[in-house]
């Protein structure tokens, strides 16, 4: 969560610790930022899906793997830097020392950053 986002719903809840249902104005101008940044991921990958049968099939989640794990990415790199950061260097660090196969070495750095936008109730998927 952003420090200014955090900081915002800390601030907006009462006495029982509910929160104000209150928009952040900066969360919603970064997600705006994000959509348009990586249209052409989400494009590509909603295209991938309707080519293989639809969303919630085995073949398109086989089929278009790779853009899902782009589109992730692209969000990531605004929402979950961290994760986003440790993602690009296990790619960077298989590809310098020659052993990607295509294999999925990375993949629980792909869930990590998965789960940070979910938390952040962002997720692109």
């Amino acid at each position: 969560m952003l420090p200014h986002t955090y900081l915002y719903l800390s601030l907006s809840g009462d006495a029982m610790g509910s929160q104000s249902s209150k928009p952040d104005p900066n969360l919603q101008k970064a997600i705006d930022i994000s959509k348009r940044k990586c249209s052409s991921f989400t494009s590509g990958l909603e295209g991938c899906r309707k080519a293989n049968g639809g969303a919630g099939t085995e073949t398109a989640a086989k089929a278009c793997k790779n853009l899902e794990i782009m589109l992730v990415t692209c969000w990531a790199e605004d929402h979950c830097k961290d994760e986003a950061d440790e993602h690009r260097r296990c790619y960077t660090k298989l590809y310098k020392t020659g052993i990607y196969k295509g294999l999925g070495h990375c993949m629980p750095y792909e869930d990590a950053m998965k789960t940070c936008l979910k938390k952040k109730g962002i997720s692109p998927l």
